[in-house]
Formats: C-alpha cells, structure tokens, sequence
C-alpha cells in the first residue's frame, strides 16, 4: 500500500512539473529561466526537509514536516536509491543558482550523477548494511547491484570493481580541468636556465611579462563557420520524388486521343514528358485540324481524364504539336535545397543569381534578376507568391554577402518580410507603413542619381564596370540594391501617384546603376499594375489567379487561371513571348527564421568581436531571447527591459555604440544623399522647433491641440509649426480632421533633422 501511495505522490508531482513547464512555455526566454530557477530551488528546499523529517520519523507518516507527500515521495526515493537520494537536494539548489544568475555551466557533467549513484548505493549497500524502516542503505539498486556483484566477483572483486568505476567515473567528470592544471604545474616547474654573462651584447628589448598575481585575459579564437554547408544544413532535405506509372500515362494518352477524336479532332500523342507536378502529353493533330478547336476543349480533357484543371499550350514552341498538361496523380514538393545544389546555380557567377523551382521535366531553373531587370510577380492568397519571395531572397542570401547585395523590403501586410530584419543586408529594417515606403522609395531615387553623378566621374556606364575600375585602385565597390515589395495594391491605395511616379522612374533608370525592383501582388488589377509600371517589368511571374482577365493583366495572355496553385507557376522571361511553366520550390517559415539567424549570429560576430566574453554564447541568447530588435527600432515598447537584459550579457558602452552608429552597414551614397536639401526648406523655424519635434514623436501623432496643450500655444503659432514639421519631413501632409502620423522611426534621425534645420 505504501509503495502504491508513493507512486501516486511521484505522478502527482511529475504532473505539477508538467503544468509549470507548459506555463513556461508561453512566457518570455528571461522569465523562463527565472521561474525554471525558483521551482528548482523550492523543489530542492522540499526534498531536503522531507528527507530529513523521513530520518527522524521512519514510521510516523502524519509526523513528516511535508506532509504525506513529503513522506510518500521520501518513502519512494530511500526504497529505491537509498541515501544517494540526498544528493537530489542538493543538485536542484545548484541548478536553481545556474538558472537565476545565468552562470555557465555543461550538461554533460550532470549526465554523471546516474553512474555515480548506482556506484554509491552499492558500496553503501556493502560497506553499511543497515536498513531504515526495512529499507536497505543502499536502496534496491544498491541490493540488487551489491549482490549480483558479491555472487559472481566475491568480496574482493566486488570492492575493485566498484572503485575503478568510481575513478574512472571522477576521470570523465573532471578530466578537462585535470588536463589544464597538470599543464599550468608542468610549465610553472620549468627550470630556469642560468643567465650567462656577455660582454658587449646588446641587450634586446623584451615584451613586458605580465606578474603571477595580474589577470591575464585571453581572447579564444572563434570557431570557423563554414557558412554553405551550415546554411544548406538548415533546409530540408529533398525527399524521393514518386515516379509517374509509365502505364497510366499510356492510358491516359489513349483517353485524350480518343475523347478528341469524338470531337473531329483527328491525331495521335507523340511524346510525353513528366514532371513533379504535371505531364505533357504532345499531341500531333491530323492534316487541317485548326489549333484553336483543340485549345477550346480544356474542360472536356478535363472531364474524360478526372483531372481539376488542364492547360492546353497551342502550339508547343518549336514543335509541330500541342500540349496538353495534365496533374499527376500523386504530386511531388520541389525543395529548394534540391534547386540550390544544381551545378548552374552553384557555378553561376552573378551575385544576383535565384534559383526559382523545376520545370515540367523536374529539373532545376535558375535565372539572373540583372538581366531581367525587374520582375512583376502575381497571384492570389494561397497560390505560393509570398513563398517565391522568400526563395528568392534565400538564393541571393546563399550566393552573396551583405557587400554585395542589399534589399529595401517593403511588406504593408508585416507577415513574411520582417523575419529577415536580423540580416545585415537590409538598408533599414522592413517597413510596414505605406507612408514611410514613399519616403524610402524618395531615398532610392536619390542613391541613383549620385550613382549616375559617381559613374559619370570615372566614365563607366554601368554598375559592373564601375566596381571593376574601383576594385584595381583599392576602392570599395558598390552593392546591388534589390527593392521588394510584398503588395503593391495596398501601397497604391495609400498613395497611387507618388508610388507609380517613384517605381515607374526607378524601373526606367536604374537597372544600369545595380538596383533592382521585385513587386508582387495578389490583385493584378488595372489599377495597380498600370500601364507605365507594366511597361517597364518586362520580366514576369504569374501564380493561379481567379479569371483570365487577371492573367491578361500579368501575362497578356491566357494559362495563368488554369494553374493548380501551391507553387505552380508561369515564368515569362524578358525578351519571351512564351511563358515557361515551372513548379516553385518550397521554403518554410522556420528555414527562413533559421537562416536569418545563422547570418544574424556571423554579423553579430563582426560587430560585438572585440567583448571579452564567449561571444557564441553572447550571440545566441541575444538571438533567442530577441534582444537584437532595440538596436534597429529604438521605439520597441519593451526597449528599456530589454536593454537592461542586454545589458547583463554585453557592456552598455557597446549598446550605446550599435544604437548610435546603426545596426544596417552604412551606403555610402546614403551619407552624401543626406546633403541634398528639400526644394522647400524654411531658412528659420520657430524657437519651439526642437521641443515640438520631440513631442510628436514621442506620441505618434501630431495636432494643433496638442502643441497648443503641451507647449502652452496659440493656435496661430502651434499651426505655423505643424506646417514646418510637415515641411522638414517629420510629420505628414494635412488628412483633413485626422491628427497627422509621424513619419520618422529613428530617433537619432530626429536629430538630424533638428540639428539641419536649427543650424541652417
């Protein structure tokens, strides 16, 4: 009965721990190890008492100072470990301290306290065979080990086993720290060797040696990364594709040959080609069979093979005959690691090169983004738009560092792009607020005109002959600029003229000075894909939309509203009249997480390399914890308890730094892009300048009434000041009613405002 009630009171327990892990689950990285710390210390606390009152009372289970928990769960650890079992106590209150105060220490040598406790309780089982409460010293373990070992080996070889193990046991635990002492005592008995008398030497000068008694601090070499193979060991491997039945796909040829006969079209299949997604069959019409009979009867294919949807392609380029494309019973995923691994990507020598998925045959297609120059890409929710972004992105993050490509990433639905905010890559961290992205748009144009201005003063004409005349004089080439826009619908509904006058202009014109636009869109209507933004992408992407109007406004032509989705697409190269069908390759959510902390962790590196402390450590907890977002968003609403945290793991002079100096490389053409002046730039403001600018960005938002509040105003003067807030940039153009938004995010770029327009 005993023992049954003491299992219950250990299920009880497991189930209360279980509870609090789940609890902990849900609450922040600090909190965890706080609350992980204080359960372990009161654990340890009720165990010690339980045990000891269960030595005072063996047999008065209403005595126990726990009560029948603390006496059932002491009943339970005594029968089966014996006294090993007040090292419990004790490890909990050691774990307790590691968790509060964030020491260091390794998991490994925990792993050593279960060996050890059977080694115990066996000699307490030999050496002190006494019993509590019918219970042996050594508990059953101890009993059971004791006499198997006393049987077999006797007395004498029972103790020399048992303290071999002990020694061999202490070894592993502290070999590391044995190792480095034996070194330090080897090197510290070194004989001195005698100091010989030269006349007329020269004495040389020696670096000073530091004294027994100063610390000495040694900086460890950081590991080497190998960056490729750590990154592709964070996709998924691609798994074996499932083979298309040669007999079904003969069957399902006669099906089509003789559904199209019954309607007079008269031919044979003549080839077929299968794919991950799909298979084309290539039908060979009969002499005076017109095209256009076979294109109409997509939905009767359809019908005859129970397929969802078939594309008919009439005529296949190239080919005297037309293709008709029909789902695979069993579709395969096409992964990107598979399309990464593909000798052209690997070999390709552009920065700018992205592998996009596999064709209808399953193999890999990669392309050159400096060559397309822009790309419109198209389809609705669900249809695999937002993954082709990240696969994009994850392909230029394979194949180029942060000094070769650099992104502007606008995403108004703040889904998809802000998880790369960690990469060093992004001119600034993603925006979300279609106001902000014309001003960021602004800036752009700006970096191409001084690139056209630094391109015209060497006499190069484009991006790739500038860096080649800089790199033979030691110079700092420029990096590609990739701008990509997540939805263009809800910036053009924000403000249509200004985003098509900023897109349009950047399309025309910089493509010869390295930046690139990416939009995507998941409403290819005419009123945001317009004609001027049209014209200018010449390269394209359609996913499955609703109708084929849609696929005319993308494609200029129909076969985008037949596709089936999931990653399933219609390339159009520039310079193609054709579109290419291909299946998209796939990235999840955590591959992206993973991978923009993987380069995260090789920046942080660079920036925190000059702490004494074990940086990888340093960096990971930053990482998991997200105590990194205070250095690129001074606004977060939990900056101040996060820098605190941070301030624990790094010194706060090289919080201050990062904060300051920007946690994004610097542009150089940014740095000359902040000398041009506004057309309209006010030659005076008003004295309050400086305080009002601080107070609306404090807010948010920006008023009459509220300056007329705070600032003890008249209505004239706090309305003069809101038109020079407008006018520097910092708030933004009259909204009728509304109180206006600030458009600045960084504090330190309110200062440089203040700074520019208080000290003209």
């Amino acid at each position: 009965m005993e023992s049954l009630n003491a299992i219950i009171s250990i299920i009880l327990l497991l189930i209360a721990i279980g509870v609090l892990i789940f609890i902990a689950r849900e609450m922040e990285s600090t909190k965890k190890r706080k609350l992980t710390g204080i359960v372990f210390f009161l654990l340890g606390i009720l165990f010690f008492i339980s045990q000891v009152s269960y030595l005072i009372y063996p047999l008065e289970r209403y005595k126990n100072f726990c009560g029948l928990f603390g006496y059932y769960t002491s009943f339970f650890a005594f029968w089966v470990c014996g006294f090993y079992f007040f090292i419990l106590p004790a490890l909990l209150i050691y774990l307790s301290i590691v968790y509060l105060t964030r020491a260091q220490t390794e998991n490994k040598t925990l792993l050593f306290f279960i060996p050890i406790g059977v080694v115990l309780d066996t000699l307490l089982f030999k050496l002190f065979n006494f019993n509590i409460n019918h219970i042996p010293s050594g508990g059953m373990l101890g009993k059971v080990v004791g006499e198997f070992l006393s049987k077999y080996f006797g007395p004498f070889g029972s103790y020399t086993i048992l303290g071999f193990s002990i020694l061999v046991i202490l070894f592993m635990m502290l070999k590391e720290r044995i190792i480095k002492t034996s070194i330090q005592v080897i090197k510290s008995k070194k004989p001195e060797k005698p100091i010989k008398k030269r006349k007329k030497e020269k004495t040389e000068k020696k670096k000073p040696v530091p004294k027994p008694n100063e610390k000495v601090s040694i900086k460890k070499p950081l590991p080497q990364i190998d960056f490729k193979a750590e990154f592709l060991n964070l996709l998924s491997a691609p798994e074996t594709k499932t083979q298309v039945n040669q007999d079904v796909l003969k069957k399902e040829a006669e099906v089509l040959s003789s559904r199209l006969a019954e309607f007079g079209v008269t031919g044979k299949v003549v080839g077929i080609e299968s794919g991950p997604v799909i298979s084309r069959f290539e039908f060979e019409p009969d002499p005076g069979i017109k095209v256009n009979r076979i294109a109409n009867l997509d939905n009767d294919l359809a019908l005859a093979l129970k397929a969802t949807r078939i594309r008919i392609v009439a005529p296949i380029p190239g080919k005297s005959a037309v293709g008709i494309e029909v789902p695979n019973r069993e579709r395969n995923l096409v992964y990107i690691k598979n399309c990464i691994l593909n000798e052209e990507f690997q070999n390709h020598p552009s920065p700018l090169a992205i592998a996009l998925g596999e064709d209808i045959t399953g193999q890999p297609v990669c392309d050159d983004i400096s060559g397309m120059p822009h790309m419109l890409i198209a389809g609705t929710t669900g249809s695999g738009k937002s993954v082709c972004i990240n696969t994009i992105i994850t392909s230029l993050l394979y194949h180029s560092t942060y000094k070769d490509v650099r992104f502007l990433m606008i995403d108004p639905k703040r889904l998809e792009l802000p998880m790369y905010n960690p990469i060093p890559h992004l001119l600034r961290r993603a925006i979300t607020e279609p106001k902000n992205a014309v001003k960021e748009l602004e800036k752009v144009v700006s970096i191409m005109e001084l690139r056209y201005r630094d391109f015209a003063r060497e006499g190069v004409r484009d991006i790739d002959g500038y860096n080649e005349k800089v790199r033979k004089k030691g110079g700092e080439a420029k990096p590609y600029i990739l701008i990509i826009v997540d939805e263009l619908a809800d910036l053009m509904l924000t403000a249509p003229s200004e985003i098509e006058e900023n897109i349009t202009r950047l399309a025309q014109m910089s493509r010869a000075v390295g930046i690139h636009l990416i939009l995507a869109t998941q409403r290819p209507s005419v009123d945001v894909i317009t004609g001027l933004i049209k014209a200018n992408f010449p390269c394209r992407i359609a996913f499955q939309v609703a109708s084929k109007t849609d696929s005319r406004t993308i494609l200029d032509m129909n076969g985008a509203e037949s596709l089936l989705g999931r990653g399933d697409m219609l390339f159009l190269p520039p310079g193609k009249g054709t579109p290419i069908r291909l299946h998209g390759a796939y990235i999840s959510t955590e591959e992206v997480s993973s991978i923009s902390n993987l380069i995260a962790k090789l920046y942080m590196r660079e920036l925190l390399g000059d702490i004494e402390a074990d940086l990888d450590e340093v960096i990971n907890s930053i990482l998991d914890e997200e105590l990194w977002t205070i250095f690129i968003n001074p606004r977060d609403p939990a900056f101040d308890e996060k820098r605190r945290a941070l301030s624990n793991i790094i010194p706060t002079e090289k919080i201050d730094e990062i904060i300051t100096n920007g946690y994004y490389p610097k542009l150089t053409e940014l740095t000359v892009e902040e000398e041009i002046q506004p057309e309209e730039q006010p030659v005076q403001v008003d004295p309050l300048f400086p305080e009002a600018a601080r107070l609306v960005f404090r807010h948010q938002v920006a008023s009459v009434s509220l300056l007329q509040r705070r600032l003890n105003l008249g209505y004239a003067r706090a309305g003069r000041i809101i038109d020079q807030l407008e006018a520097a940039g910092v708030v933004e153009p009259f909204q009728g009613s509304k109180s206006r938004k600030v458009l600045i995010e960084a504090e330190d770029e309110l200062e440089r405002i203040i700074l520019k327009y208080t000290n003209p």
